[in-house]
């Protein structure tokens, strides 16, 4: 049997296109762990309407980061944040280049707050690098929820047999299958690759 058409990728961000930045190192007032527990409380008590939007996030995030005692404004926190909290994998996005240049769409599928929505977008560059940011807080629904890949794939102009989605988490992966989507867990770039070459003939 010859190998399946493939009209679009779409990857997760965490995990797959990018990785866990240096947080926390000796430059900041702050270290990691302090850095993790103020995060952890932080989206575990915010409201859902403040993760959907930008000002609301900025003006809970500096009311939390006082209660916890940053001594800095929280611009100052919120840049140092975005700096060192991701880096993008440049193998991976040359990976969505040579995609792209062969006709293949690469989209992304993630789960992110209105903040880093925003950050991923334009400070990273995936609004340029990619065809499509399908972004939990702009679709109203977050993986592994149903609605998140409806919602998605009503909005990709190509049949869900023609895509392919992948991910680190193997929930989201069941979820994106039982969508009707092929789906594939993300371990390493390497079995990405071979996924891509097994299902659809395509050499790194």
């Amino acid at each position: 049997m010859g190998a399946r058409k493939l009209s679009g990728v779409i990857f997760d961000a965490d995990g797959v296109l990018q990785h866990a930045g240096p947080f926390g190192t000796q430059d900041w007032v702050w270290s990691a762990q302090q850095h993790r527990d103020f995060v952890t409380g932080f989206y575990r008590t915010a409201a859902p309407e403040t993760l959907a939007d930008v000002i609301a996030f900025v003006a809970a995030c500096e009311r939390a980061l006082a209660e916890a005692g940053w001594p800095h404004d929280v611009a100052t926190y919120l840049t140092r944040w975005a700096e060192g909290h991701v880096i993008p994998d440049p193998a991976m996005l040359e990976d969505v280049r040579r995609l792209r240049a062969a006709g293949i769409a690469c989209y992304l599928g993630s789960n992110q707050d209105a903040f880093w929505a925003a950050h991923v977008e334009t400070a990273l560059g995936y609004g340029e690098r990619m065809d499509g940011l399908f972004l939990s807080c702009r679709l109203g629904a977050a993986k592994p929820q149903a609605a998140f890949f409806e919602t998605m794939l009503a909005q990709i102009p190509f049949p869900r047999e023609a895509l392919i989605f992948f991910d680190d988490k193997a929930a989201n992966v069941e979820a994106a299958l039982a969508s009707g989507l092929e789906a594939r867990l993300f371990t390493d770039r390497a079995q990405y690759l071979r996924d891509l070459e097994e299902l659809y003939g395509l050499e790194a």
